[in-house]
């Protein structure tokens, strides 16, 4: 595409479409990917840009009213100066194509973080941080001159999360309006705030609240509400007007940046109707996308088997996500009483299978990536194991009891050496438990008692330590297969 052309295709417009962002952190790269080749720097350095020039192509490709930005575009106070040239000339583009911006700031990209060395254009609105600002929108060069749309918003300061939504000034005509802005909002308060759409920013995930929903007869028109009666006992005329629908909408973040971002990322397409109601389409931007993918084995299944399996399921990849690079975390999943298990938890089998994907399926465009491949642990191990009367029996059903009551918090503190119980207690200055314990020290204000208190994340995590603890311990005392720990220290010599 030509981003100098000012010949965009002509269609039938609805009565009125924009664009929807949040969340292009231009001066952000991706993390969490490790012995990336170097010929890849650039690629992945340029990422957000890449992420924004989509978002961009798209408003003109649509030839869209205007594109609404609820914060976080970058941290202006800390971009270097490509960043600030690539965003006016992006800028530009919309603006010869008669295509407005309205830009409600975040924490770091409010009107008061910006150089006066790159003043934007005249076609973007960049909303004020301490007052709300209204625009009357209507298209250029429309001889009816009839405004479509009410938007109205306001940037962030760094102080401020919480979005008054009181604030917002809603139109006595009922003229179609649009709330920007940045940060949290209860959706259930917005109920009589008369405001059709509300374009929000400062969520990383894409969120939708549809508030006081219309039902429809078969003729496609709203059926009257039912209202209640009041509290005094009067009847309530069902032709009464009820408390208008709206929309309640965060798109997002722009790129997948962390292996935690699974599925697409992107902007949304709102197209509002004859009847003020807006139909929002996600579509894609980040050129990135991170996967997670699970594969299950079976005891006799190998190496060769697994990688086999990998490969097809690149190449399926392959086929159906052709613009985007993709980063793939793989978890597999092997029978306790298998040969595998070990292999793949130890030694160099694992680092060659990286290394072999990555050097047939890493080096062209797209990129398909094995980020890392993960030997998923057994809730429990086999039946047999806990019937043992062994050490190893003793053992796994220690671990069984504390992995079934977690409430129940683990002391290892009293078996450290005492020189390195001493040493992290001074290195980290903290109490005894601290550091020892996957729990949070808490003081009870009537009795001054300490009390130790587990977070749903330390309990995951101590789960976790338990599940690796007993693998650990039937690699090393399970006498059923005298073979296997000699293979684990004959792999681990490899490395």
């Amino acid at each position: 595409m030509n981003h100098n052309s000012n010949i965009f295709p002509v269609r039938q417009r609805l009565p009125l479409r924009f664009i929807h962002a949040s969340g292009l952190f231009l001066d952000k790269v991706i993390e969490g990917v490790s012995e990336m080749p170097l010929v890849w720097e650039s690629r992945f350095f340029d990422i957000s840009c890449r992420a924004a020039l989509r978002l961009f192509d798209k408003a003109l490709e649509e030839m869209v009213d205007f594109v609404i930005i609820s914060g976080d575009v970058f941290n202006a106070l800390l971009s270097p100066p490509g960043v600030f040239i690539f965003l006016i000339e992006q800028f530009d583009r919309l603006r010869n194509a008669g295509i407005s911006v309205y830009w409600a700031g975040a924490e770091f990209d409010s009107p008061d973080d910006m150089p006066i060395s790159f003043p934007l254009p005249d076609n973007v609105h960049h909303f004020p941080c301490n007052s709300i600002q209204e625009y009357y929108f209507k298209r250029p060069n429309d001889k009816s001159g009839g405004v479509l749309a009410k938007i109205v918003g306001v940037s962030r300061n760094q102080h401020q999360r919480r979005i008054r939504s009181s604030e917002f000034p809603i139109d006595p005509g009922r003229l179609f309006t649009i709330a920007v802005a940045n940060g949290d909002v209860d959706p259930e308060s917005l109920s009589q705030r008369r405001i059709d759409y509300w374009a929000l920013g400062g969520l990383e995930h894409r969120q939708t609240y549809q508030g006081n929903p219309r039902k429809k007869g078969a003729d496609g028109k709203p059926i009257p509400l039912d209202l209640p009666d009041l509290p005094d006992g009067t009847r309530r005329d069902k032709r009464e007007t009820p408390p208008p629908p709206f929309t309640v909408h965060y798109p997002g973040t722009t790129v997948a940046r962390s292996p935690e971002m699974i599925g697409q990322y992107g902007a949304t397409l709102v197209e509002v109707n004859s009847d003020a109601e807006p139909q929002l389409t996600f579509f894609p931007t980040s050129p990135i996308r991170w996967v997670n993918d699970q594969i299950v084995l079976e005891v006799d299944d190998g190496v060769d088997r697994l990688t086999e399996e990998m490969q097809l399921r690149i190449k399926n990849y392959r086929n159906s996500q052709k613009n985007e690079d993709l980063m793939i975390s793989w978890f597999i999943d092997v029978p306790q009483t298998g040969q595998l298990m070990p292999i793949l938890r130890h030694g160099v089998v694992v680092n060659d299978i990286l290394n072999e994907l990555r050097k047939e399926y890493g080096q062209k465009e797209p990129i398909t990536w094995s980020v890392n491949i993960t030997t998923l642990l057994p809730d429990e191990l086999p039946k047999q194991i806990y019937e043992q009367q062994t050490i190893l029996g003793d053992f796994v059903r220690a671990i069984r009891h504390y992995q079934n009551e977690n409430d129940q918090i683990i002391d290892l503190n009293k078996y450290l050496p005492a020189r390195l119980r001493e040493a992290q207690q001074e290195e980290s200055g903290l109490g005894d438990y601290d550091g020892i314990l996957l729990a949070d020290k808490v003081v009870d204000l009537n009795s001054g008692e300490l009390n130790l208190v587990q977070s749903a994340e330390q309990i995951r995590l101590k789960q976790e330590i338990l599940k690796r603890a007993a693998v650990i311990a039937t690699e090393l005392l399970n006498n059923e297969n005298p073979t296997q720990f000699t293979i684990n220290l004959k792999n681990n010599n490899k490395e």
